[in-house]
């Protein structure tokens, strides 16, 4: 074979060899041009300095952004970039403070909803892969900014954003936030401290004043928040905040959990380690202050939640729940024995009886209609009393079991739904226990509502007639028997007049600290402080503020057995004077009643509490719209059962025939309502108005 030589830059080739060189330089030209459409990095240096709002800045040499404002942002605009060719985007970040950011890919889609285009960055992560969706075309702009929960006004957050890259990869998955491959929490500890003589009875009554922290009791969420806390507009937990709290005069802090909602990394219901080192840390502060800990099991309240069931159904590892009812019995006890085996090997011989265990919180069968006020003479009723009997049992033996200070520590058992009534039904046990004295039953109690749509303006005669009747069937249930009792949460709602709370929850801790009773409260705050949601914001942990100091103090003083000393122009300024509500229009506007039985009209009961007569009638002005006109007047009790207008007894129709429901026949509609109908209305929760082929143009009392 004859070669040819050529000559380039002073030195030969023969010909065999430049079509090697030329075929290298080809591959090398593919290899670069497959490698510049798999990757594309987004120029951080053509950002603007600040934000269009002005709530965000940029430090171009640091790559820095500082979040000023809460729900301000950052928008990186990219062109209408066409991601045809890439299936994530890769985003190297470090966070500088507490908190961690939300980054939304705005795709060129407008039916897209918000949660589907963001993605939450946790504080513990560097890097995060995002799968871009596979039926979209371009994305338009990508903007940063901090997540919605956090005041950032206060906080000045800063996020370096190191690199972003969108990426062609052979395996396009999402960053698991909740994956670790941590040991598990074990405490290691030899010694023992905890004295197995000590008594609950004795032991309740040290514990003073308690408050209850929902720091570790997220809600379901569109986001995927990690091991990030997503306490509802808490501010991450400081030694500060918890001096602060002892310092107002608590002795006691309880802490709710949530692990079922993404602290779970297997199958077998493992919990992520971060999660219960988080935990670990915040005990170890209140005790380091001398106070008591109250480390309260999951809850099942989430479960009906929409976002809880949908992530349920798709088989969402990181989720669990325990449900108390026979169908989901097995699983549930699986999810709580897990649960309760790594709390108790993560916290034994380095804690005495400062650190005391509440079996669960709140549980109830959310699935069933009587989830939150169970019935006694229900047959599936009973099959959740038995089956949360089971529960507690299978808890108290899992403590027990791990041995060390836990074979002696002092264990919460609650009851169905966490109310009084259903600890001091027959169909409820006490578990059997090993340990001697160490068992307290605990519940919780709302005199004047738990809810912001359900709560009882007026402390009214029938509230302190339930605080009584509470009382005197923990009596006959458990303080005759030397048992003591422990009140896990209690308050009342700040929408209601301070000194009828006041007035209350005085009464109310009167009962707790009693002399011939063993008995302590929890007092019960939540981050609501605008009052949007259920507006128990006593506590703001962003400016370390107490809300209506007056009604903590009346708790923590009778906490003590003391009357906190009121002076005389807040009493006259906060008492509240009811003006009659004869002859008044107690409708907004007219009803229309459409036959849909479940479309109440509301009309709080307290209403009528101090602004009525002891007897007295209502009339009602109604125009008739059908061939069917039917009037409906019911009330809900303070034990949540719903009176129909058929159960009222003695009521007496004028204008109407009282059948079922009352057949209207005139235009104007009067009921008779005597002293213990009347009585009934204000002590209960509310009263609801409905109706059938009718107009209702007015609702008015009348003597």
């Amino acid at each position: 074979m004859k070669l040819l030589f050529v000559e380039w830059g002073g030195v030969k080739y023969n010909s065999f060899s430049v079509k090697k060189l030329l075929l290298c330089l080809i591959l090398i030209c593919c290899a670069v041009a497959v490698f510049a459409q798999s990757v594309y990095e987004v120029d951080l240096n053509k950002l603007p300095d600040v934000s269009y709002d002005k709530g965000v800045t940029y430090d171009k040499t640091t790559k820095t952004l500082r979040i000023k404002e809460r729900d301000k942002g950052f928008g990186i605009w990219t062109g209408d970039l066409n991601i045809s060719n890439y299936n994530i985007v890769r985003i190297k970040y470090k966070v500088l403070g507490n908190y961690g950011f939300q980054v939304y890919l705005n795709y060129d889609d407008e039916k897209l909803e918000y949660y589907e285009k963001g993605t939450y960055f946790p504080t513990y992560l560097n890097e995060m892969v995002i799968p871009l969706l596979s039926n979209q075309k371009k994305i338009n702009d990508i903007f940063i900014k901090g997540t919605w929960d956090v005041p950032y006004e206060q906080l000045n957050e800063k996020i370096v954003i190191e690199s972003i890259t969108f990426e062609k990869v052979a395996n396009p998955v999402k960053t698991d936030i909740y994956r670790s491959n941590e040991p598990p929490v074990i405490d290691a500890a030899k010694s023992t401290s905890i004295d197995e003589k000590l008594d609950a009875w004795d032991f309740v009554n040290e514990l003073g004043a308690g408050v209850n922290w929902q720091i570790f009791q997220d809600g379901p969420s569109l986001w995927d928040y990690g091991l990030d806390l997503k306490a509802d507009n808490l501010s991450k937990p400081t030694k500060e905040q918890i001096h602060f709290m002892k310092a107002k005069g608590f002795n006691l802090i309880r802490l709710q959990t949530n692990p079922g909602l993404g602290r779970i990394i297997d199958k077998n219901y493992k919990l992520a380690p971060g999660y219960i080192r988080n935990i670990k840390q915040v005990v170890d502060w209140c005790i380091e202050e001398g106070m008591y800990v109250i480390l309260c099991g999951p809850f099942s309240e989430f479960t009906p939640f929409e976002e809880y069931k949908k992530r349920m159904e798709m088989g969402a590892t990181n989720y669990a729940a325990d449900y108390v009812n026979k169908n989901n019995k097995n699983e549930s006890e699986k999810y709580i024995k897990a649960v309760w085996e790594q709390f108790a090997q993560a916290f034994n011989n380095s804690y005495d009886e400062h650190l005391i265990f509440e079996t669960l919180n709140e549980p109830a069968d959310m699935l069933h209609e009587h989830g939150w006020w169970p019935e006694d003479n229900c047959a599936e009723c009973k099959k959740d009393y038995a089956i949360l009997n089971e529960y507690n049992q299978l808890i108290v033996d899992t403590i027990r079991a791990t041995g060390g200070n836990n074979a002696n520590r002092f264990i919460m058992v609650e009851g169905l739904a966490g109310k009084w009534m259903y600890i001091t039904s027959n169909l409820f046990k006490m578990p059997n226990d090993k340990a001697k004295n160490k068992l307290i039953p605990t519940y919780h109690h709302y005199p004047m509502g738990g809810g912001k749509d359900s709560a009882i303006g007026l402390y009214t005669d029938g509230v302190r007639t339930q605080i009584k009747e509470s009382f005197n069937a923990l009596d006959t249930k458990f303080f005759s028997k030397h048992i003591p009792v422990y009140v896990s949460e209690v308050s009342n709602i700040r929408s209601s007049p301070i000194m009828e709370r006041i007035n209350c929850i005085k009464d109310f801790m009167a009962e707790v600290s009693k002399p011939e009773r063993s008995c302590a409260a929890c007092f019960f705050i939540d981050s609501d402080i605008t009052g949007t949601s259920n507006f128990f914001g006593y506590y703001d942990s962003w400016k370390l503020k107490w809300y209506d100091q007056e009604y903590i103090d009346t708790f923590i003083y009778r906490a003590q057995g003391k009357d906190y000393p009121l002076s005389a122009d807040f009493v006259k300024k906060n008492e509240v004077k009811k003006e009659s509500i004869i002859g008044k229009n107690l409708l907004k506007e007219p009803i229309a009643g459409t036959g849909n039985w479940y479309d109440n009209y509301k009309i709080r009961s307290d209403t009528f509490y101090r602004s009525t007569p002891a007897k007295y009638k209502i009339e009602f002005k109604i125009e008739r719209t059908g061939s069917n006109p039917l009037l409906r007047l019911a009330y809900v009790d303070l034990r949540g059962k719903f009176h129909n207008t058929n159960t009222l007894k003695n009521l007496k129709v004028k204008g109407g025939l009282l059948e079922f429901d009352i057949k209207v026949q005139s235009d104007t509609v009067i009921l008779s309502i005597d002293e213990k109908l009347a009585k009934e209305f204000v002590d209960g929760e509310a009263l609801f108005l409905n109706g059938n082929d009718i107009i209702i143009k007015s609702m008015k009392v009348v003597e």
